[in-house]
This record gives structure tokens, sequence and C-alpha cells, in this order.
């Protein structure tokens, strides 16, 4: 939270430099896509403390069944985006920029970056855009279930899980984005924008998350659900802001330049 407050207080700055630098603002439509691994499905068992019920049926074994794959979260979030541009010379530009999902995952991310023109024109300009980024996210799965004819709840050393516990997943991390930006200027003032690119996140999460429990992953007790035994179930899943990115807004010119 402390970047993202950092981040914040920079663009107020950049935003009260209105008449002091020449700098546009712009705003529009953000598409972000995120990518997941290992989400499968799994189940969490108290069978060392009370035997597995597939072998003896008079067993109190607890199991719940997290089904991951169903729970698998959108690969594109729609948001907003916020920026501004200031202009360095005639073929550079900076610019900070502050985006926001309103569907699919909780996601907020802010980067800075660089616009270097490769094509001019009277009315459309091209440009190549790199940015960095900081991204923190979270994803809402839903709620698991007890197995029909286990006992709840399900009792770990690391914690107790039960029916219609609320499962989720946070991450946070940096990201490089590489991208097209075009421009179409309408009048002196405001400007069509869309950008084209790819994200790649550096994110890392605690993992998944029950009711503020950390589901752990290496525990004897998370196992595979095929058989309804002990087998660990291996997996470690994952959720990065990594896939295509797509934006469309509108640029307004606040100089005189």
């Amino acid at each position: 939270m402390k970047r993202i407050t950092v981040f914040c207080m920079f663009f107020a700055l950049f935003l009260n430099a209105k008449g002091q630098l020449p700098f546009d603002v712009y705003g529009g439509l953000n598409i972000a896509g995120t990518s997941t691994s290992d989400f499968t499905k799994f189940d969490i068992s108290d069978w060392e403390k009370f035997g597995l019920k597939s072998v003896n049926p008079s067993s109190s074994e607890g199991r719940v069944r997290i089904d991951l794959e169903g729970m698998k979260p959108s690969a594109m979030n729609i948001g907003i985006m916020i920026g501004g541009v200031r202009k360095l010379n005639d073929n550079l530009s900076a610019l900070f920029e502050i985006q926001y999902s309103l569907s699919g995952i909780q996601l907020l991310a802010t980067n800075i970056g660089v616009n270097y023109a490769i094509m001019k024109g009277d009315k459309l300009n091209l440009s190549i855009t790199p940015k960095l980024g900081y991204n923190r996210g979270k994803a809402d799965l839903g709620a698991i279930s007890v197995i029909p004819s286990y006992t709840p709840p399900v009792i770990l050393s690391e914690g107790t899980f039960n029916e219609g516990d609320d499962l989720s997943m946070e991450f946070s991390g940096l990201a490089i984005n590489v991208g097209i930006t075009p421009t179409y200027k309408i009048n002196d003032k405001l400007s069509l924008m869309g950008n084209i690119g790819y994200n790649l996140g550096f994110t890392s999460s605690d993992g998944l998350l029950c009711n503020g429990i950390t589901v752990p992953m290496t525990s004897k007790g998370v196992v595979q659900s095929a058989g309804l035994g002990s087998a660990q179930a291996g997996i470690s899943p994952s959720i990065t802001s990594s896939g295509l990115s797509f934006q469309v807004g509108v640029m307004y010119k606040l100089s005189e330049n």
C-alpha cells in the first residue's frame, strides 16, 4: 500500500503542475489480462487424525472439495485508466498511469513509462510504449463445500475449514508492459487514443486464503480428489497479472503550448 500511496502522490503533483509544465491528461477503458496456474480440483482432509472414510466407512473424516478449475477468474478484466503525459522532446514523452478493474479480479495498477514516436502525421501518430508498474490484486473465488457423508469441519493443525467458507487469493508485485499507442488528433485540445500490448507480471502471493486462513498447500491434509485417498495434491495455485492488454480513451491537452 505504501508504494501505491507514493504513486498517487506523484500523480497529484503531476496534475498540479498545470501552467508550469506542458502535459496532457487521458482516461478511458482498460482491459487487462490475467493468467492462472495449477487451478485444478483438490480436497482438504483431516484423514491423518480420523483415518480415511474410503477405507473405513465408520471414520469421522472431514473432507471439503475445492474445485479451483470451476472457480478460475476471467482471463480478461474490464476497468478504467487515467494518466498524464509530459512531452520531453519531439519524439519522447513520459507518462504516469493508474488502472482499476471494475469486473473480474480486483486489480489496482500504477505505471510509469514513455511514449516513443515511430510515426508522426498531421492527425495520426504512432508510438511504442514500454511501462513499468506495481500491481496489487485480489480474486474472490467463491465458497468451499463439504463432501456429502463426510463429517464437518475439517480440522488441521494449520486451521479449520468448513462448509461455505469463502476462498480468495491475493497477489502483488511488479509488472512490465510493452505496447503500441496510436493517437488521432480531433482538434488542438482533444485526441482519441488507444493501446494494445502485453503485460508480464512478476507477482507473488501468500497462496489461497480461506476465511483469512492460508490453505497449507504442502500439508498432508491437502490431497488429490480422485479416489478420495490420501495422496498429496502436489499443486501450487497462483494468479499473475500477465496477458494481453487493451486501452481506448480520450486525451486532453492542458498546456497552452
